[in-house]
């Protein structure tokens, strides 16, 4: 009998272990068929700051078109003519550290609607714009955040183009290396820094046709992780988040990958000259790289040509263009 029990407790405690081991390698298996982008984004530490404000900007515009930079860096443009609502745009990613912040609008005429030719920004034209911050540590209440500032641009008649720069203090606990150390690109010769954009862009351009989805988490692991950190204090699984993985996961199984030749463009500089992009000068307000893609509406899937800003860099120590934003 005593036998009979001992063989029963093993075989009890080789079962357990079984078990056990069985569902660590499940547990394993389901870590590893984690898709590289989803592991980008889940392989990061949480933050607990005693505060973590979330920087917002709206713009307010009749009869021009705008575009918004923070630090130099494009975040937002509005290039249709219809008035937006509700539009706040996160800007936490352009704020690398606590301290005085730029901000710029450019404003722009209409151009032709309706047989009709817009062709300056007068005084009844107005533009307003409003930043804002909540603190996500706190329940979310609709309207519930502090206005840091407000700004009405002071229009004139006859302008052709309007351009503006100002500033606002921002509080962070956090603090990213962004652009902050990276080389001058805008002392560079312009053919040399040309050709090495283009070059960059043909090789991205590549990964999305290809779908590439390890080389491409390998090119955009700064920019992202950065976001994460600065947008939403590396909080994996909230709703932003999965929406911009979904998107990136999109693109990379989308049936339908379709190259675009580049816009003819400008180069645009930011941060100070560290960082550069093309924009579209045949398309207003829209990058000058683009791709088309399969994206859902409604329940159907459509195909869409989708324009992406790629803001480049030289880190510091490298001489190779690098995607920061």
């Amino acid at each position: 009998m005593k036998f009979q029990i001992a063989i029963s407790y093993w075989a009890t405690v080789l079962l357990s272990v079984f078990v056990f081991c069985g569902s660590c390698a499940q547990d394993h298996k389901k870590n590893n068929m984690k898709r590289p982008i989803e592991r980008l984004y889940s392989n990061v530490d949480s933050l607990d700051y005693t505060t973590m404000p979330q920087y917002f900007i709206e713009g307010y515009q009749s009869g021009c078109f705008y575009e918004i930079y923070i630090n130099g860096i494009l975040i937002f443009e509005h290039y249709e003519n219809v008035g937006l609502m509700n539009h706040a745009t996160p800007i936490n990613s352009r704020i690398l550290q606590s301290g005085i912040q730029k901000v710029t609008i450019k404003l722009f005429p209409l151009g032709k609607i309706n047989n009709k030719e817009y062709t300056t920004i007068d005084a009844d034209d107005s533009f307003r714009l409003k930043i804002f911050k909540r603190d996500k540590k706190q329940p979310y209440e609709a309207g519930a955040y502090d206005i840091v500032k407000e700004h009405y641009a002071p229009l004139t008649d006859g302008l052709p183009y309007y351009e503006e720069t100002f500033t606002f203090e921002a509080e962070v606990p956090y603090q990213l290396n962004g652009w902050s150390e990276s080389q001058v690109l805008i002392d560079m010769d312009p053919k040399e820094l040309e050709q090495e954009i283009l070059d960059f862009y043909k090789e991205y351009d590549d990964i999305i046709q290809n779908q590439d989805e390890k080389k491409w988490v390998d090119m955009a692991t700064t920019r992202e992780l950065e976001y994460l950190k600065s947008a939403h204090y590396n909080d994996s699984k909230n709703s932003g988040i999965r929406s911009r993985i979904n998107h990136f996961i999109n693109v990379i199984d989308s049936d339908f990958i379709e190259p675009f030749p580049m816009d003819k463009y400008k180069i645009i500089f930011g941060g100070d000259g560290k960082v550069v992009t093309l924009k579209s000068i045949d398309r207003k307000g829209r990058a000058a790289y683009s791709y088309g893609v399969e994206v859902e509406m409604s329940g159907k899937m459509r195909k869409e040509r989708q324009s992406k800003y790629l803001h480049l860099h030289k880190p510091k120590g490298s001489n190779k263009l690098e995607i920061i934003r």
